[in-house]
């Protein structure tokens, strides 16, 4: 994608006006009177010759055939993330009440999804949301304060052994991946080319990845009736820290200076230690290794937020200071 670079000027004293590159006029057919529309969409602006010749995308998938039952979920989501305003799923045949629950999932989970239009071969979905309205920016801070509530959720759910809350902080990483997807469509459609877009998809990865950890927790502690007061002890005391890791660096990505990073980073070899000497305990508990892992995932993976926050801190500023 060719990218140029104009500055704003004005006129009239409150009219402000970009020219437009000459290849671009003639590629495009523009003249004098031409209507031209803008879409603003986080940091960036997109310019469209008029709204009614911006095309419609429109996708098909056929699931007439075979398939193993993790495909079409992850085929459907693949085509959300690459971008679609239509999706028309359809057999040659019926579409099986199998599929159909799968699509109807598929619709919840992802976001700005409806099922516009359902027959025995066929259904029909639509993107109904405008990106406009809902930043990228704002989708990471919500991906972020869902993933953070999930930390401090599970350390409580660590504490109570309660059912029901475990239950319900599983069932939140749905929305951590409804975020994660969309700013993964986002980016790849190309809406998003300012020089924080990497470090965006990096971080979004990561937390979707911490969500899945907090997950796995919770999980284990539902499968243990009983756990020995000692060692659960322990793991919350690890569990604590690496939270308050995570607290630290999460809030440190929306701004931080280098030296705050890096005391953050530093922090990646201690958790490496604690979990080496609470290993080498050999309690012979299955759980504890596991949950154990989980939570020493959790700790390094905020470490690698703070390391990529440097890198964009560098990138975004000429003149650096430590």
């Amino acid at each position: 994608m060719a990218i140029e670079t104009r500055k704003v000027q004005i006129t009239g004293g409150s009219t402000y006006i970009v020219s437009l590159p000459p290849e671009w006029v003639k590629q495009n057919g523009i003249s004098k009177g031409s209507i031209l529309s803008l879409e603003s969409s986080g940091d960036s602006l997109t310019i469209f010759m008029n709204e009614s010749k911006k095309k419609e995308v429109i996708r098909e998938l056929d699931v007439s055939g075979t398939f193993t039952d993790d495909l079409l979920p992850r085929t459907l989501v693949s085509l959300y993330i690459s971008g679609f305003d239509i999706l028309i799923v359809k057999s040659q045949t019926y579409i099986s009440q199998d599929i159909k629950s799968v699509v109807k999932r598929f619709s919840r989970l992802v976001m700005g999804v409806e099922i516009f239009e359902e027959s025995a071969n066929a259904i029909t979905l639509q993107n109904v949301l405008d990106s406009g309205s809902f930043p990228l920016s704002t989708a990471l801070k919500r991906m972020i304060m869902n993933v953070q509530m999930m930390l401090v959720d599970t350390l409580r759910g660590m504490d109570s052994m309660e059912r029901e809350l475990l239950d319900n902080i599983i069932g939140r990483d749905d929305d951590v991946d409804r975020y994660h997807f969309y700013i993964m469509k986002e980016i790849s459609m190309g809406r998003h080319e300012e020089t924080d877009t990497v470090f965006n998809l990096i971080f979004s990865r990561i937390l979707e990845r911490v969500a899945d950890h907090a997950v796995n927790i919770c999980n284990i502690l539902k499968e243990c009736e009983t756990m020995d007061q000692k060692r659960k002890g322990e793991l919350r005391s690890f569990m604590k820290e690496c939270n308050e890791v995570f607290q630290e660096a999460t809030t440190a990505f929306m701004g931080a200076d280098l030296k705050t990073l890096n005391k953050i980073v530093n922090i990646k070899d201690s958790i490496k230690v604690k979990k080496e000497s609470m290993m080498a305990k050999k309690y012979g508990d299955v759980n504890f290794s596991g949950i154990l892992e989980d939570i020493s995932r959790i700790g390094l993976y905020s470490t690698d937020i703070s390391e990529i926050t440097m890198d964009r801190y560098v990138q975004r500023n000429q003149k650096l200071k430590i």
